[in-house]
């Protein structure tokens, strides 16, 4: 793994589509994933009961929605979504970015709503 900066806002801009632009290699004991969300883009309400989720927001406005609660997630905001929490995120606007951070895990998958 390299030791330089990783341009996050750039590797956003620079791909198309939404998903994950960029993930750590696993085995490390943390998941890191930059997701894209194309204007419109969002990711349907779901449940991750496993592990504590961070978000960091890297380029444009997505909105969070936590248990029924609606937040911005701006570039430099940092969110904390608890194991449990329900959650749905969506591109406000433009295209949005963030990082999604966890501890690593093997097999679990979010249940829907």
């Amino acid at each position: 793994m390299s030791h330089e900066p990783l341009p996050l806002a750039a590797l956003v801009a620079g791909a198309t589509g939404s998903g994950v632009v960029w993930s750590l290699p696993r085995g490390g004991g943390v998941n890191v994933n930059l997701v894209r969300l194309e204007g419109g883009g969002s990711i349907g309400e779901h449940v991750n009961d496993a592990v504590d989720v961070v978000l960091l927001g890297v380029e444009g406005t997505a909105t969070v929605s936590v248990d029924g609660l609606e937040v911005a997630l701006e570039p430099g905001a940092l969110l904390v979504v608890p194991a449990g929490a329900r959650r749905a995120i969506a591109a406000r606007g433009g295209t949005a970015g963030y990082l999604s951070l966890h501890r690593e895990r093997g097999g679990l998958m979010p249940r829907g709503s």
